[in-house]
């Protein structure tokens, strides 16, 4: 059983699987996960510019994120239309002060080459590699993934132009900027793609700023300090899944265009791996339901404790050719429905950097460090 499984990762990770990462990774490396983020924001937001209709519904949501346990994005989909402009407001700008400073703290981590998520080695694995475009689909508003994406020589797009100020970019104007024409020999030309990462954000980033206009603007720059200055000429976060009416008129774009690229590269992917990610989100699950289904697309789930979601899909056969792998005491379980499943007396096989490791072998460091 070993045996298959080892071969089973090692064939996955040869056909540049698209990625799917949800806020397990980026909790595992420090930032605010729900139990966090909601402690934060029942500490946080003050209820001096409230109506009593807005402090009534203030109550209701501490009560569904504190006792009921429930994520920050399902409670502003169920709540949908009794949420005012105010309260939102403050929900989406104290939510992006949060994490906004866990992730600050990462940087200087992941410019020195510590590689808490395992997605520096990654990328440098694959840059020198016949792939030109890597997938990356996450509900996380960190820039985690693309900082390490960065490190390991990856240009990067997510919907928006590179640079300190970014503005909506189409995938066809990205792909033509991508192209490179060399001159191979005295007469043959070859059109290569640069090597980029490609991620999908649906439910917004840290560095997306709407203005009074509507538009919005990629602007990685900005700091917690500069918040008051920005709330004074309207420009404010944007992050935060769309829910239902009003909250969904709020954030029309460039979500669906990330949505739609999303469903289109999940149509064509040969492979999926999930990290991290609770399937929790109907409004992103919905678009790779099909695809556990399909028998010829492998699937590989990591994650510190299978959801409850994620074990109803396995117990009720709606996932297929898939590994999943969740934390055991001091070991490892691996489910399957290649092979029987067992426990290995090993720990963290559900992290992302054991099981690089497991498809590529442990990492030399003093190399890696040379390599980056």
């Amino acid at each position: 059983m070993r045996k298959a499984y080892t071969k089973f990762i090692e064939q996955t990770f040869k056909l540049n699987p698209v990625l799917i990462v949800g806020s397990g990774v980026s909790a595992g490396a420090g930032i605010s996960g729900m139990g966090k983020l909601a402690s934060y924001l029942t500490e946080s937001i003050l209820t001096d510019r409230f109506n009593d209709q807005e402090k009534q519904m203030w109550e209701q949501i501490k009560t569904k994120l504190t006792i009921e346990k429930m994520g920050l994005e399902e409670v502003l989909q169920n709540s949908g239309e009794s949420i005012s402009n105010t309260l939102l407001r403050e929900i989406i700008q104290h939510t992006w002060c949060c994490i906004s400073k866990d992730e600050q703290q990462l940087m200087i981590d992941i410019s020195n080459n510590i590689d808490s998520t395992g997605f520096i080695r990654y990328f440098s694995k694959y840059l020198n590699s016949n792939t030109g475009v890597i997938h990356v689909i996450t509900t996380n508003y960190d820039h985690l993934i693309e900082w390490s994406a960065s490190k390991a020589g990856w240009r990067i797009w997510d919907g928006f132009n590179e640079g300190p100020i970014g503005s909506p970019l189409s995938v066809q104007e990205l792909s033509e900027r991508m192209k490179n024409t060399i001159k191979v020999g005295k007469k043959k030309w070859v059109t290569i793609t640069q090597p980029h990462l490609r991620i999908y954000k649906p439910h917004g980033s840290l560095s997306w700023f709407r203005s009074p206009n509507g538009h919005i603007t990629k602007m990685p720059g900005v700091g917690m300090h500069m918040l008051p200055k920005l709330e004074k000429i309207q420009i404010s976060p944007t992050i935060v899944t769309p829910g239902t009416g009003k909250y969904l008129e709020t954030h029309k774009e460039p979500y669906n265009t990330v949505f739609s690229e999303m469903k289109q590269v999940l149509d064509r992917c040969k492979a999926l791996l999930f990290l991290g990610f609770g399937f929790n989100d109907l409004h992103i699950q919905g678009s790779f339901e099909s695809i556990l289904r399909d028998d010829s697309i492998p699937k590989i789930i990591l994650a510190m404790e299978l959801s409850q979601n994620v074990m109803q899909l396995i117990e009720n056969h709606s996932i297929k050719n898939f590994i999943a792998v969740q934390k055991a005491e001091q070991g490892s379980q691996i489910i399957s429905d290649k092979f029987e499943s067992f426990i290995l007396q090993e720990p963290n096989h559900w992290t992302f950097i054991e099981h690089l490791n497991q498809a590529w072998g442990v990492e030399d460091h003093e190399a890696t460090l040379k390599s980056v």
